[in-house]
């Protein structure tokens, strides 16, 4: 997979994961996609960057967690539920602890 479409693929995921859970951790991701904890965290950065108000770190829960402002501006039309489901399809079950 390149690299602007994995990118695009993380993006979607965290937007997913907010809209369905109200949070979202690093684990989360990496463990759902099988990458590496450094390219994720870079990934939430560039969420972050183009979403500043849309999600702030907890440190006592280790989450990102959304806020009031939160709106998912990377799915586009598709619902978090379909888009974690097709996820699901491509990648096998999420391993949770």
């Amino acid at each position: 997979m390149s690299r602007p479409l994995l990118d695009d693929v993380v993006l979607k995921l965290i937007d997913a994961k907010l809209a369905l859970n109200g949070h979202v951790t690093t684990v989360d991701i990496y463990r759902h996609l099988g990458l590496g904890r450094q390219k994720v965290s870079k990934v939430f950065q560039d969420y972050l960057a183009a979403n500043l108000d849309s999600m702030r770190y907890v440190p006592a829960k280790r989450k990102y967690m959304v806020t009031a402002s939160f709106k998912p501006c990377f799915l586009g039309d598709v619902s978090a539920g379909a888009y974690v489901d097709a996820l699901t399809v491509v990648f096998g079950v999420f391993e949770s602890d």
